[in-house]
């Protein structure tokens, strides 16, 4: 395990002639998972020596950097010579310094490729201290200066990364309390091991399954925000403390809602923070709310093809027992990979899909919200404008208080006939979603312990649906898997199985026609959709941006950190 301890342990141990660590290819193999190395090829002229120096000497007590050298003949315990990334090499240059970018974690893939050597990229750049440093902490993710202290920037870092918001920091409201449990502690919550007792149960009883839609009181107030004022490159904490706030504790806790912040603001108080937020008032110079009818939609786009979604209910992304599926008794998980599931006998609902013209799509909605159509709910969901509907875009003039701060990703429109519930999840984007028909409920929780929303991978069925007959079909498992799906059912928790649930605390964002709500990167969130009362169907937008704050995943233990393509904004 590599840390600060370790290297200079080894270094005092095993460079008694030198100040700078000689690594061997184990020790390289061993310290990339953690960190990335940067290391001067030996023999080295007396100018790269000393700025190696140098530059060890700025990251001494830094974890994910170490610096030293390496033998011009490096070879693996294999016998095989180490290789380089691109193996070029411009005329008049020497391989005198190589650098091994860190040991990126394989999360997305429970099979893993054959593993294979790490390569040294080529350093190209020039030679002095200061320019090695900038390049290291570029490309490691670092923020150190030559004199071994943490750089403005990453001062800056670290009071953000200290002060993100949580839903305990308004509220104690949890799942157990709503669901009546007599035992909310996490004490409560570890005792899952144990047989069919009051521990395991932990007091639940039945009943209690009320609606989400009663919400607490709590309110924003000026003096709870946080944000830094940067001038002549001193930095200043806003007091953002809620210690003086008191606490929903008797009901689910609203999401705060504000007008329409200037750019500093948005940024300061809750880009930063990972703090959502219902913004009011920021469609209201959009051409939307009236143009975008079903008959514009339907004259514009009419004969262009889309992509939908289907069920039998309106359920989007449910997890349910793999056992009611037909090819449960056949289909096999390879063993390399259900050795690694934590729900093998689970299975994340994925819905049918049909490819038919948006004019055909415009009548089924409507069919179904008229109640011509039973048993089946329509979505056209996370559908690129860009791609299908770019003439869209002149009516979508965007938000001053975001651009150029944040960089988009996708630009979507998700339309239905009202009915639609999308099961606990989280994205991997910054989001803001913007409700043009209808309402949508969205029920969130933080991301500060997702061992409680139990994230795993979740292995994925689809359902099939005869166009002829307009039935369903549980058939077909799949030899995928989902890594953003929670396997809790909030309407109806199982606290035995996921006993953590019960400490998780609720926070209700419901978003009317025109409001805008900012959804951070990987809050956890489940989303109940409401029709127009005169429009029949829901009709939102929304952007998803390059995220602020990201994390690996899935991951229940890894934390939130500032997106290396954001260390512009850090100062």
């Amino acid at each position: 395990h590599h840390d600060v301890t370790y290297r200079v342990s080894r270094c005092s141990e095993l460079c008694q002639s030198s100040p700078l660590y000689q690594f061997s290819p184990q020790d390289v193999e061993s310290i990339l998972p953690e960190a990335c190395v940067f290391a001067g090829v030996l023999p080295l002229d007396q100018t790269v020596a000393a700025s190696l120096v140098a530059v060890e000497r700025a990251f001494g007590y830094e974890e994910r950097v170490v610096v030293g050298v390496i033998q011009a003949d490096f070879r693996w315990e294999t016998g095989e010579a180490l290789r380089w990334e691109g193996n070029r090499k411009l005329p008049g240059e020497t391989k005198d310094v190589a650098f091994f970018p860190r040991a990126v974690v394989e999360r997305n893939c429970l099979i893993l490729p054959p593993k294979v050597k790490p390569k040294a990229q080529f350093y190209t750049q020039s030679r002095s201290p200061a320019v090695m440093l900038e390049f290291i902490n570029q490309n490691c993710n670092t923020y150190r200066t030559l004199e071994g202290d943490l750089s403005f920037q990453g001062l800056h870092r670290e009071e953000i990364l200290s002060n993100i918001f949580h839903v305990a920091d308004v509220s104690t409201f949890s799942m157990g309390v709503k669901f009546g449990l007599t035992n909310t502690t996490e004490q409560c919550s570890d005792n899952s091991h144990t047989g069919p007792t009051e521990s395991e149960t932990c007091g639940l009883y039945e009943g209690v399954h009320g609606e989400f839609g009663a919400t607490g009181d709590y309110r924003y107030t000026e003096e709870e925000s946080g944000t830094f004022n940067v001038e002549n490159n001193l930095r200043q904490k806003v007091d953002s403390s809620n210690l003086n706030k008191e606490k929903v504790s008797d009901k689910i806790v609203e999401c705060e809602r504000i007008p329409v912040p200037t750019r500093e603001e948005f940024f300061h108080s809750y880009v930063k923070r990972s703090r959502p937020v219902i913004i009011t008032g920021a469609m209201k110079d959009w051409n939307v709310f009236e143009k975008w009818s079903n008959e514009f939609l339907r004259k514009e786009f009419g004969k262009e093809e889309v992509h939908i979604k289907l069920t039998s209910g309106g359920e989007y992304e449910g997890v349910e027992d793999a056992s009611l599926w037909e090819d449960y008794g056949t289909f096999q998980i390879p063993g390399q990979v259900r050795d690694q599931l934590q729900f093998p006998d689970l299975v994340v609902v994925r819905p049918a899909t049909m490819n038919l013209k948006f004019a055909k799509f415009l009548d089924m909605i409507e069919e179904i919200a008229h109640s011509d159509v039973k048993n089946i709910s329509a979505y056209l969901e996370y559908s690129s404008i860009p791609q299908y509907m770019p003439s869209l875009e002149a009516d979508i003039p965007g938000f001053p208080f975001v651009t150029p701060l944040l960089i988009r990703r996708h630009l979507n429109m998700w339309l239905s006939d009202g009915n639609t519930l999308g099961k606990l999840h989280f994205d991997p984007f910054d989001n803001l979603l913007c409700q043009i028909s209808g309402r949508k409920e969205v029920i969130l929780f933080d991301l500060h312990d997702n061992t409680r929303l139990y994230e795993a991978h979740i292995p994925e069925a689809i359902l099939g649906f005869n166009n002829r007959t307009g039935q369903f079909r549980r058939k077909t498992l799949l030899d995928s898997t989902s890594m953003v799906m929670s396997p809790v059912d909030i309407l109806k928790p199982d606290f035995k199985r996921f006993p953590k649930f019960s400490a998780a605390l609720p926070m209700n964002c419901t978003i009317e026609e025109g409001d805008v709500l900012f959804m951070p990167a990987h809050w956890w969130h489940e989303v109940q959709s409401f029709p127009s009362r005169t429009q029949h169907r829901n009709l939102a937008i929304n952007f998803w941006y390059e995220p602020f704050l990201t994390r690996e995943f899935p991951c229940p233990t890894c934390s939130l950190d500032v997106n290396p393509h954001y260390r512009h904004l850090l100062g």
